[in-house]
């Protein structure tokens, strides 16, 4: 018997050594494709898109988060429906157009197409979401949450709620804190000021579809306002001032970067469940979206 059972785990091995050499003869292809990103905002000084070439799934450079395949000699092309410019390649990856030159419009839908030789030709189209009316803020207590040993990370507890003009169908919003700078910017109405965001941070992933009505709320949030030395500390300090804002998106720059953040959260764990990052570019990969913020003051 116990013959036996040493045959059978002979067996066993020599069965897993021969999987092991046959799977080293397997070879994984990867056709190759664009990458495109880009993200249309009215109040943007330049329209941009980056254009890469995918990795390949195996092999040099498969594993590296940081490395990108830039393409230098694509084709970029967007138009309204009734004028189409070309964005011109101004480093690596970097095609862009002064939007002077092409005044973007909320409500209007925009295509934008990418070929590069040796690469399929790619093409997505998406639609400027419409400015939201009287937004408004509702603030309550501050709250403290220790960052290090003498550092506390200070947020205000606020409700943001808005008005919508389309009830009808599904709008999407990201919503979040950030540093801001005001800044002039030109509209087909005239100067006007807008205020830029950096490194801000989203906090909620809402819709309208449960909605009744055109009244939007978010529900109390904490948006991150500086930071202070003890919770007692009423010298709040921060790089910049901070504000609070809703991206109103549309619906390729909503799963974009919801699918993003999800797959972010997953990390290096080799046991959770993959999350395949949305794309809207047909033939290719990356995003084309568009969004219009408002912001409020913390």
């Amino acid at each position: 018997m116990k013959a036996f059972s040493i045959v059978i785990a002979l067996l066993i091995v020599l069965g897993m050594t021969s999987c092991v050499k046959q799977s080293d003869d397997i070879t994984i292809t990867s056709n190759p494709k664009l990458i495109v990103e880009c993200y249309l905002n009215p109040t943007d000084s330049d329209i941009i898109a980056t254009v890469n070439e995918n990795r390949p799934i195996t092999g040099e450079g498969s594993g590296s988060r940081s490395t990108t395949n830039p393409v230098l000699d694509a084709t970029v092309l967007l138009s309204d429906g009734s004028k189409e410019v070309k964005l011109t390649n101004t480093k690596n990856n970097i095609y862009k157009i002064q939007a002077k030159d092409f005044m973007l419009i909320a409500g209007r839908t925009y295509t934008l197409k990418v070929t590069a030789p040796g690469l399929p030709a790619t093409e997505a189209t998406c639609t400027i979401p419409s400015m939201l009316h009287a937004l408004d803020a509702k603030d309550s207590e501050l709250s403290y949450e220790q960052a290090d040993a003498s550092t506390y990370n200070v947020y205000r507890k606020r409700s943001l709620s808005w008005t919508i003009a389309e009830s009808s169908q599904t709008n999407y919003y990201m919503v979040g804190s950030g540093e801001g700078t005001p800044v002039k910017i030109k509209t087909l109405k005239g100067d006007s000021t807008c205020v830029r965001l950096k490194n801000a941070a989203v906090i909620a992933f809402l819709d309208n579809s449960k909605a009744t009505n055109q009244h939007v709320t978010t529900g109390t949030l904490s948006f991150l306002l500086g930071k202070a030395t003890s919770k007692t500390d009423q010298k709040i300090t921060s790089a910049a001032p901070m504000y609070s804002f809703v991206y109103h998106v549309d619906h390729n720059y909503y799963e974009f970067f919801r699918t993003v953040k999800l797959q972010r959260e997953v990390g290096d764990n080799p046991f959770a469940e993959a999350v395949p990052v949305y794309s809207n570019i047909q033939n290719g990969l990356g995003v084309f979206g568009a969004y219009v913020v408002q912001v409020k003051s913390l």
